[in-house]
């Protein structure tokens, strides 16, 4: 069984399936006695959307917080943001945590 995570706002991720970073950029409602919603964007600009919080606990590796603190607008406004380099530190820092997660573990990394 998954491990459970509460991701939020400018958390870094790890995601197996692309062998990418992504950062946390809003979190979403799902319901009532439900735990939120994550929406991605991996550092080449994909965003990935959501992954309700199942899903980001079977397949978003949390790496820590970057220090982002981002307010999303809309796709668009994010899209932009991501060319004017907003998210650049926040991606930096992500590689980081990777890294040192990577060092610090006796098993093989996870690319």
């Amino acid at each position: 069984m998954p491990q459970l995570h509460d991701l939020v706002v400018g958390d870094a991720v790890y995601y197996a399936r692309e062998r990418a970073v992504g950062l946390i950029y809003t979190t979403y409602e799902r319901g009532r006695h439900e735990r939120p919603g994550v929406q991605l964007l991996l550092s080449d600009g994909r965003d990935l959307s959501g992954f309700s919080a199942e899903e980001a606990d079977q397949f978003l590796q949390p790496l820590g917080d970057t220090g982002l603190r981002y307010e999303f607008a809309n796709v668009g406004q994010l899209a932009r943001d991501y060319q004017r380099g907003v998210f650049g530190q926040a991606f930096h820092n992500a590689r980081v945590l990777l890294l040192a997660r990577e060092l610090a573990s006796s098993e093989p990394p996870v690319r």
